[in-house]
C-alpha cells in the first residue's frame, strides 16, 4: 500500500511545511514505507492530489494533515475509490471530524496512524459536487464563522477575541431567516435562527450539535432553532454548544419549543434569501442547501491504539 501524506501548510497558527513536514520525513523514512508528501497550494488542491494517486486503482491510503477543511478535500478525492483510506493527522485550529472517534491527541501519533485500520463511514453530498463529512448549517453560526477572518487581521485580535466580536456584531443585525426544510420529502416552514444537518457530532471546534450522531447509521440528524429573543441567545446557545440541548436522546423538554430535532436521508434548506452556510468550516452566501446522505461511501482509518480501545 502506498501512503500519501498531505499537507495544508496554512492549517493552524505555523507553516506546517517549516515544522511539520521535516519531522514527518524523520519519523517514517525509516519505516521503509512506499510514501509520498504532498504541499498543497491552493484550494482544492488536496483534492486534486487525492484524485491523481487514487485513479491508479492501487490500494492507497491518505493522510489529511491539516483541519477540517483539508480532511473534507480528500474524502472528496477518494471517496469514489474503494482501494482509498483517509487518515488524519490533526493541525488544524478545530478538527471537529476527529471527536467522533476521540480526541486530537488520539490521532497526532504518526507511527499510530500507519499501523491503525480503515473503518466505513457516511458522507453527505452537498449539491452536486461538493463532500461533507461532519455538519452542514445555515444561519447565525455560519454567519459567525464567515465574520472571523476579517477580525483576525487586526492586531492583537487572537481567534478568540474574534470569535466574540463577529458574535456581537451579527445578533446586533435582524435576526432569523424564514426558511423552508424538507426531510425526506416533508416540509417545515419558519423563522430559524439557524438549521442544521449532521452526520457527525460536532462543528465549529467543539460545538456539539448532535451528540447523538453516527457515522456509520445511514441517517442525519436535522436540527431546526426557532427565532429568539436577543436576550435568550446565549443560553440556548451555551446549551448548543455543550450537548445540553438533548436529555435521554432527544431535546430537553423546556427546549422543544425552540429546537425541533428530525432524522432523515435527504434534507433541502430553501431561505428565503440567501443566507450564509457552512460546509465542513467552509462559509459564503448561498440560496440553497440540498444534501443526502451517502451511506458507507468513504473508509476511514482510526489509529492503532484508538481501534483497539474501541472494540
Amino acid at each position: 500500500m502506498k501512503h500519501v501524506f498531505i499537507v495544508n501548510p496554512k492549517a493552524g497558527k505555523a507553516d506546517a511545511s517549516q515544522f511539520f513536514v521535516p519531522s514527518l520525513i524523520e519519523r517514517i523514512a525509516p519505516l521503509k514505507l512506499d510514501y509520498a508528501v504532498e504541499i498543497t497550494t491552493h484550494s482544492g488542491h488536496a483534492t486534486e492530489i487525492t484524485k491523481h494517486y487514487a485513479m491508479t486503482r492501487d490500494p492507497v491510503r491518505f493522510y489529511a494533515c491539516g483541519g477540517d477543511g483539508t480532511l473534507n478535500e480528500v474524502f472528496t478525492g477518494a471517496y469514489r475509490y474503494p482501494q482509498a483510506e483517509v487518515a488524519c493527522v490533526p493541525l488544524g485550529s478545530g478538527n471537529d471530524f476527529l471527536r467522533n472517534f476521540g480526541t486530537q491527541e488520539d490521532f497526532l501519533c504518526i507511527e499510530d496512524n500507519i499501523a491503525g485500520s480503515a473503518i466505513p463511514i457516511d458522507l453527505m453530498q452537498v449539491g452536486e459536487n461538493e463532500i461533507s463529512a461532519a455538519i452542514c448549517s445555515a444561519g447565525l453560526d455560519a454567519a459567525v464563522a464567515y465574520g472571523i477572518p476579517k477580525y483576525r487581521r487586526i492586531p492583537l485580535c487572537g481567534g478568540t477575541m474574534a470569535y466574540n466580536i463577529s458574535i456581537v456584531e451579527n445578533v446586533c443585525k435582524p435576526i432569523g431567516y424564514p426558511m423552508t426544510v424538507t426531510v425526506d420529502g416533508k416540509r417545515y416552514t419558519g423563522n430559524y435562527l439557524l438549521v442544521a444537518v449532521a452526520n457527525g457530532m460536532t462543528y465549529g471546534g467543539g460545538y456539539k450539535a448532535a451528540p447523538c450522531a453516527r457515522v456509520d447509521d445511514g441517517v442525519l440528524e436535522v436540527l431546526l432553532v426557532k427565532k429568539i429573543s436577543r436576550f435568550r441567545i446565549a443560553s440556548v446557545i451555551g446549551k448548543y454548544q455543550a450537548g445540553d440541548h438533548f436529555q435521554g436522546g432527544d431535546i430537553r423538554p423546556e427546549l422543544q419549543r425552540i429546537i425541533t430535532h428530525l432524522r432523515g436521508k435527504e434534507i433541502e434548506v430553501q431561505p428565503e434569501r440567501p443566507v450564509i452556510a457552512n460546509v465542513d468550516g467552509e462559509c459564503g452566501p448561498r440560496d440553497h442547501l440540498h444534501v443526502r446522505v451517502l451511506p458507507l461511501a468513504a473508509r476511514f482509518v482510526l489509529p492503532a491504539r484508538l481501534a483497539e480501545q474501541q472494540k
